[in-house]
């Protein structure tokens, strides 16, 4: 069994033996942590591993309880330890400055991370009210971005809207639902509730809202 056949291995008894969720779940974060210390070419050590934790405003695991759980946490941190190349990397290819703050480019990794987070939350978003009928969505995004909308076919005709796409718009405003995305409405802004990145500014909320408050295609019951 190579070696890192052998570290997954113990790795999947060490999250067995674990009884308290607790310790799987640092065991998790300090795997997690040292995949990526490893991938940089960074020294796997408790401190650098309670550095990244705290970067990404996780509770934990910090360096001392890592050095106290010799039998668990510890083992496997030792094991990676014993694991690691840190070779010089010059085959890798990259047009990103290189960092050599640790630190710095731990954040700049969680920078990276909740980018895509934000990227694909939007995407979402995007693509749920382009299956809602008379959402002019392109319109939406392209004003935002200081275009010009359409003009519409016939601007005297309101937009009608089936009781399903007015259910869908209002529920685009309901805080619950938003955050179950990572989404939040604020200050009549949808924006990531993380980065704070807006995908959805004061002006299409007011265009939504009004669409919202239109008159409906389907007869009245």
């Amino acid at each position: 069994m190579n070696k890192l056949a052998t570290i997954d291995t113990v790795y999947s008894e060490l999250v067995a033996m674990s009884s308290n969720p607790r310790q799987r779940e640092s065991l998790e974060r300090i795997k997690r942590a040292c995949d990526y210390l490893e991938e940089q070419g960074l020294q796997i050590s408790p401190s650098a591993i309670e550095r990244y934790c705290l970067d990404r405003d996780w509770s934990g695991p910090k360096a001392q309880s890592i050095r106290n759980s010799k039998e668990t946490l510890h083992r496997y941190v030792e094991l990676r330890q014993s694991g690691q190349k840190l070779a010089a990397r010059g085959d890798r290819v990259t047009s990103e400055p290189l960092i050599a703050d640790e630190t710095i480019r731990a954040y700049v990794q969680l920078l990276k991370e909740e980018r895509d987070q934000a990227i694909a939350a939007r995407n979402r978003i995007e693509a749920g009210l382009r299956s809602i009928p008379g959402i002019p969505v392109d319109d939406l995004i392209r004003v935002g971005f200081g275009g010009t909308a359409a003009l519409p076919t016939n601007a005297d005709e309101p937009a009608r809207l089936s009781s399903a796409a007015r259910e869908a718009l209002n529920k685009l405003f309901e805080p619950n639902h938003l955050a179950n995305c990572g989404l939040q409405l604020h200050k009549e802004r949808v924006r990531q509730v993380v980065t704070g990145n807006v995908l959805l500014e004061k002006h299409h909320i007011i265009a939504l809202r009004s669409l919202s408050a239109g008159t409906s295609d389907e007869p009245a019951s």
